[in-house]
């Protein structure tokens, strides 16, 4: 069985990538992560397949009013640094609702990111994906994406 990590806080956009995993691989194990922190206890304790991974997140789970600490625009970067210096050997397919991203000061499109990910960090990043709520664009790409990586 398949092992995946879907750090997403938004839960609307979780089950939507829940569903469209599904309709790839109804076999897989999806463990979910709403924060920085949360992905980097999982990512430090177990080995995936596959993380999914969004770019803002908080810097801890949201446990109530006013819960979760900091937002990050760019906690996603965060989490991609810190599992390249644990070695994580799992790939990433990066799904983010911005169309840049930035990489210490530096913005990027997200055609050109999963290459500068990659290069910076020494993960796996094996795309990086524009999400939108009422649109269908990025679903086939996100989809060929995890065939990719054999899920």
């Amino acid at each position: 069985m398949k092992q995946l990590l879907l750090v997403e806080d938004d839960e609307y956009k979780a089950t939507d990538l829940i569903k469209n995993i599904g309709q790839i691989s109804a076999e897989a194990h999806i463990q979910k992560a709403a924060s920085v922190t949360s992905a980097l206890k999982l990512i430090s304790e177990s080995s995936f397949d596959l993380i999914v991974l969004d770019m803002s997140l908080p810097t801890f789970d949201i446990s109530g009013p006013g819960g979760g600490g900091s937002p990050q625009g760019q906690g996603g970067v965060e989490v991609l640094r810190l599992a390249g210096r644990l070695r994580n050997s799992s790939p990433f397919i990066v799904v983010t609702q911005y169309p840049d991203i930035e990489i210490e000061g530096r913005e990027m499109s997200l055609a050109s990111a999963s290459t500068e990910l990659t290069s910076k960090f020494g993960v796996s990043v094996l795309g990086c994906l524009l999400y939108e709520f009422d649109g269908d664009a990025w679903r086939l790409p996100f989809q060929n994406l995890i065939r990719q990586a054999g899920i």
